[in-house]
């Protein structure tokens, strides 16, 4: 990592940078500290003002980039709406070389770019999968002249090893990791995609590694850092809480007052709406039930198809007089619902963590206008979260059992690809336990989890000069050959026919489809992972040293917190801040929520 930079080289290249130099051309080794400080405000706040228009930054902005802008690795918790982008968009603009941006969606992405490119800011890029092959090659070739000041990717296009050499060959100052939470077990989204970054930062070696997420407790921050190998990074935290959301709770008995209450609620409230409910039958026949009463809502679970799912995303993005009012979903309405004039989320079921509840109840009010966050709290509801505990809480005999039925998977060598809905199949286990059981074998050195892989490839090579074939390197051209007579194949018999491991065929395909050799398809339907022991070596260590208490404890303490939360009789927006690990006064009052302010109770009694 790079070293810090002196005080002075830090004042010289900041007010070098926002185009202000002192009367004299430089700063002397005698400038006090105060004015030295005040200096490298200016220097900002000025750079800040040409390239954003603001002329003041908010809250936590200012440190974190000071602190990037001097070379320290950062980790930053901020809320939605408080302005984490401006904290490595600015940085990226004011230091030498390239910033790689690694963000999970390419909407994201898009907005982002689409927004700075509105500000005439230059040097902004964007590499997906949504780009033709011209784009492609434009936007690595403004890379390679130095011509970007942000690129943004996502994680899957750094499993590219031709793509990370060709940023080892530029001058990058610095790599970003949105939504970083991602990559934590402990996490509210954990996406295998992220599983490649640790191996990206080894082959990158960048200067400074930012990592910015909305919702992460101490315990989140550190398996973040561990998973990813950072070992010196600074802390930054901004207050959970927003403003403009009102919180309250409501207490019921049972599903037909939860009916009763969801009514009366909505009768007092305006505007675009989503309601969580925690099963897919639930949020059917809630759906069903606002259709009846003749609200325009449907629903949204991962057991809808593709098309089904798009369709309800579409509709309640569409603000018209035929677009959804409602939507009745699962968690599965997730990361990218990013409609900002949503007045209000309605908890039906409550959640098994506060990040939980805190991610889904805010995308209310990204506008920044007031908005309800309401749960619809029933002590029964806890069964429920403890029913999730017990199916997804890992055991010896489980886990033994989940090895012993990856190894008669198919094979390449160490590897195995798995079709998840096979081994909930065989297993009998939900996707959660399948997915902790994996954490704990990989922990425990018996697996490596890798990407996600597609069972079937559908491939068209595109005709070359033998000249430009003859300039691959020996692997890639010997994949070209086996690949010329196939317009499809199976992922596993090829492998197997010409004994490539799967996950070196996936990136030599994303090398030679980015440089325009070929193009491929396929989805990626199958978790790719690599067996490191056996299942008899596992059956000799104890559940002791499995750690399995870890697990269960700390999941109940989670829904403990969440249940403390709706049974709060002070403040809930202190609790909420002391659980994120803020320090507060235990006089705080929030003025947020239906505890501070009745005003935000939208039922004021108990139904009958």
């Amino acid at each position: 990592m790079k070293n810090p930079k002196s005080l002075l080289q830090d004042i010289d290249q900041l007010l070098d940078s926002a185009g202000i130099t002192s009367e004299s051309g430089c700063v002397s080794e005698d400038v006090h500290a105060t004015s030295a400080t005040a200096a490298k405000e200016a220097a900002l706040v000025a750079a800040l003002t040409r390239h954003f228009g603001h002329t003041a930054f908010r809250i936590g902005q200012r440190e974190v980039i000071e602190a990037i802008l001097k070379g320290d690795n950062v980790l930053a918790a901020f809320p939605t709406g408080y302005g984490k982008s401006l904290c490595y968009q600015l940085p990226a603009l004011m230091l030498p070389g390239a910033t790689v941006v690694v963000s999970p969606l390419i909407s994201l992405m898009k907005d982002q770019v689409d927004g700075l490119n509105q500000r005439s800011i230059e040097g902004v890029s964007l590499i997906n999968s949504s780009l033709s092959l011209d784009e492609y090659r434009w936007e690595l070739g403004r890379l390679t002249r130095g011509e970007v000041k942000q690129l943004n990717v996502s994680p899957e296009r750094l499993r590219s090893h031709r793509f990370l050499d060709l940023l080892g060959s530029s001058s990058i100052s610095l790599l970003v990791i949105d939504e970083a939470h991602c990559i934590s077990q402990w996490g509210h989204d954990f996406r295998p995609a992220y599983l490649s970054l640790r191996d990206a930062i080894r082959a990158l070696h960048p200067p400074t590694i930012a990592l910015f997420t909305a919702t992460a407790t101490p315990v989140v921050r550190g398996d973040i850092l561990s998973a990813l190998g950072i070992e010196s990074c600074q802390m930054f935290s901004h207050s959970i809480e927003r403003p403009n959301l009102k919180f309250s709770v409501h207490e019921v008995a049972d599903a037909s007052e939860k009916y009763a209450c969801l009514q009366a609620c909505l009768e007092r409230l305006d505007g675009d709406g989503i309601i969580y409910a925690g099963r897919r039958r639930e949020t059917e026949e809630i759906a069903q039930h606002l259709r009846s009463h003749g609200y325009r809502a449907d629903f949204y679970h991962a057991g809808r198809t593709v098309e089904e799912r798009k369709q309800v995303q579409d509709q309640f993005f569409d603000d018209g007089e035929s677009g959804l009012k409602l939507v009745v979903a699962t968690n599965a309405f997730g990361m990218g619902i990013d409609k900002p004039n949503i007045r209000y989320v309605i908890h039906w079921t409550m959640t098994g963590t506060l990040e939980d509840y805190y991610q889904e109840a805010g995308r209310a009010g990204r506008d920044e206008r007031a908005a309800h966050c309401v749960l619809l709290y029933c002590p029964e509801d806890r069964k429920l979260q403890e029913w999730f505990i017990r199916k997804s809480a890992p055991n010896k005999r489980d886990l033994l059992r989940l090895l012993r039925l990856l190894e008669t998977f198919s094979s390449v060598g160490t590897f195995r690809l798995v079709a998840a809905e096979e081994l909930e199949w065989l297993s009998s286990y939900q996707e959660t336990k399948i997915r902790v059981g994996i954490s704990y074998l990989e922990k425990l050195g018996f697996l490596r989890r890798r990407y996600n892989v597609p069972s079937t490839l559908s491939v068209r090579i595109k005709s070359l000069p033998s000249r430009e074939a003859n300039s691959f390197d020996d692997s890639h051209s010997l994949l070209l050959q086996c690949l010329r007579q196939k317009s499809t194949i199976n992922v596993l018999d090829f492998c197997r026919e010409f004994n490539w491991r799967p996950d070196n065929l996936m990136e030599q395909l994303i090398d030679l489809q980015g440089d325009g050799y070929l193009t491929y398809w396929g989805a990626e339907d199958l978790l790719l992972i690599e067996l490191l022991e056996g299942s008899d070596l596992f059956a000799t260590i104890s559940e002791d040293q499995m750690g399995f208490e870890d697990y269960v404890r700390r999941k109940r303490q989670q829904i403990d917190q969440t249940v403390l939360y709706a049974l709060e009789e002070g403040c809930r927006g202190r609790l909420v801040r002391q659980y994120f690990g803020e320090s507060v006064d235990s006089n705080y009052r929030c003025g947020s929520c239906d505890l501070c302010n009745p005003d935000y109770r939208l039922l004021h009694a108990r139904l009958k």
